[in-house]
Formats: structure tokens, C-alpha cells, sequence
């Protein structure tokens, strides 16, 4: 079985899954998909794509052991150089020292050799401390490195859903006795099973990056985009009221829309539905992506390419 027939029968579960939580108005929480697809999965796959299910996650658990690797790669290295950096600079201080205690007595020339001699050690010391420097700086580029794969999507390079999630439950937290003033919108690309399928994968892959770098470019510094999954992406507005989110969620639908894409010489027309929802006292991460959840079903039901917003 080839990787297009397999990514073929996997959506076509993926789409039952999400037809079956639509139709019982169940919000698509990662528990409640599992269960579900879980269940079809079980009913739906031969022995062929069980196999390949077991292999994808054998691979994800490889990953995920890689980043762990790679973390206590740096948390070695940091200890050894801090160690080394450290020795060097220790031995400069023990000679500095002995420097003071076998100081001149009154001869002017032994004393003028003496400061001359204090003079290169504190250059030596200066030169140790700026290589430890050094290495610190390169040892935090490096981590800094490493926490940002863990929350940045490879294909689309915008927060992935691990950011989101952690993002917004923190900032959750300063809104359980007071309303904030931050808006949620949920986006899905419109018939995008149709586009990966005249089109190809890598069309759609292309597809995912446009959008998230074109809404990266219309929102503020201040404000987020994540990839949540699939084709759906999740943006966090702070500082903004009903009107203004409903306006700059239109705005990001209007220019998709009007976005003239080409791949391999076709046009592919694409647009996105929207679910807009304001923040209220009170909200838990669940309850405020429930109401996301909702009005972008609501878009989709009314023919898609639009933006609905839910404030209650």
C-alpha cells in the first residue's frame, strides 16, 4: 500500500470521525476524537494500516526520545564547559594570589616587575572570564534552539498546538475572577480534503504555509498564531473588543479569499471559515474553545467562507 492510498483511507476515517462529533454536537476535545477514531479504526483498517498506524508511532515515540536526548546533550555540555571555563579561571586567581603573597618588600625594581606581572594576570583573567562568557552564550542559543522545536510546527513555522495550549492555559489563569480583553479565532481551510486531492499533498502543504505566514503578517507583534491541527489554525488576539475582532478576523478572511495561488502552473482557489469568540469571567480553556468550536461549525454550516463570532 502505497503512502497516497494510505493518507487516503486515513482521512476518509478522519472525515467519519469528524461527521459522527458534528452530528452528537460534541466538541472534537483530543479525547473525545480518540475515542472515536479509535472505534472506526478498529472496525475500518486491515491488517496492513494497523501496521503502518504501529510503525507511525514507533517513529513519533523515536522523536520524541531525540528531543530528550537532545536536551541532556546540552545540560553535559553545559556542566563540562561551565567546569572548564571555571578551572581556567580558578588557576588565573591561584596565581594572582601567590602574585600578593610573595609581594616586594621596598627594592622599586622588584616592586615595578610585581605590578607589571599583576597587570598580565588580570588581562589573563579578563580574557578567561570572556570565553566563559562566550560559551554561556552559545550553550543558551543552543537551548533556546531546542525548546523552540518543541513548540514551533515544522511545515508551517508558527506555534503548534503544545504552544497554544500552553499559552492559553496560562493566560486563562488571570482571567478566573475577571473578563479579559482577548479574543480566540479558530480557522479552517475550506474543502481542503478537495485541494489535497486535485491538487496533491505538497499543493496543500504549500497551501498551509501561505496561510500561516500571510495571517502572521496582518495580525500584531503582540498577538499569536498557532497550527492546532491539520488544516486548522488558532489565533489569540490581547487588547481587542467585539468589533474590532470580528473586523480583523473578516480581514484575514477577505484576503485568503482574494489571494491569487499558483501551483505548477493552476490556480487554486482557496478560502477559510472562521469562529470568533470573546473571552468571559470565568472562561477555562474548554469552555472557551467550546465557544470557538461552535461558531466555526456555524460558518461551516453556512456555506463556508465566512466569519461568525460568539460572545456568550
Amino acid at each position: 500500500m502505497d503512502n497516497a492510498s494510505i493518507y487516503k483511507r486515513v482521512f476518509d476515517i478522519h472525515d467519519q470521525v469528524m461527521g459522527m462529533i458534528r452530528s452528537m454536537k460534541i466538541p472534537p476535545y483530543p479525547a473525545h476524537y480518540k475515542k472515536y477514531f479509535d472505534k472506526l479504526f478498529l472496525e475500518m483498517a486491515d491488517e496492513q494500516l494497523r501496521k503502518d498506524q504501529q510503525d507511525s508511532e514507533h517513529k513519533a515515540i523515536g522523536n520524541s526520545k531525540d528531543d530528550e536526548t537532545k536536551y541532556i546533550d546540552i545540560a553535559k555540555r553545559s556542566v563540562m564547559s561551565f567546569a572548564e571555563s571555571h578551572t581556567d579561571i580558578a588557576l588565573v586567581a591561584q596565581t594572582q594570589q601567590e602574585y600578593l603573597d610573595n609581594a616586594p618588600a621596598n627594592p622599586v625594581e622588584k616592586y615595578v616587575t610585581f605590578i607589571e606581572g599583576l597587570n598580565e594576570l588580570n588581562k589573563n583573567m579578563s580574557n578567561e572570564l570572556d570565553k566563559a562568557q562566550s560559551k554561556i552564550n552559545e550553550l543558551t542559543s543552543d537551548l533556546q534552539e531546542a525548546l523552540s522545536s518543541m513548540t514551533i510546527d515544522p511545515l508551517t513555522k508558527v506555534g503548534n498546538r503544545k504552544a497554544f495550549m500552553d499559552d492559553m492555559e496560562s493566560v486563562i489563569e488571570a482571567g478566573e475572577s475577571k473578563k479579559l480583553s482577548l479574543v480566540l479565532i479558530i480557522i479552517d481551510v475550506d474543502n481542503f480534503k478537495y485541494i489535497n486531492d486535485e491538487h496533491g499533498h505538497l499543493a496543500g502543504d504549500k497551501i498551509l504555509y501561505f496561510l500561516a505566514q500571510t495571517i502572521k503578517t496582518l495580525i500584531r507583534t503582540a498577538d499569536k498564531i498557532y497550527r492546532y491541527g491539520g488544516e486548522e489554525f488558532a489565533v489569540v488576539l490581547s487588547r481587542c473588543d467585539e468589533k474590532q475582532a470580528f473586523e480583523i478576523a473578516d480581514k484575514l478572511r477577505a484576503k485568503i479569499e482574494h489571494s491569487k495561488l499558483l501551483y505548477s502552473g493552476q490556480s487554486v482557489y482557496v478560502t477559510i471559515s472562521l469562529g470568533v469568540t470573546i473571552h468571559q469571567m470565568g472562561d477555562t480553556f474548554d469552555t472557551i474553545l467550546g465557544r470557538a468550536d461552535k461558531a466555526l461549525f456555524c460558518a461551516k454550516k453556512s456555506n463556508k467562507n465566512c466569519t461568525v463570532l460568539l460572545d456568550c
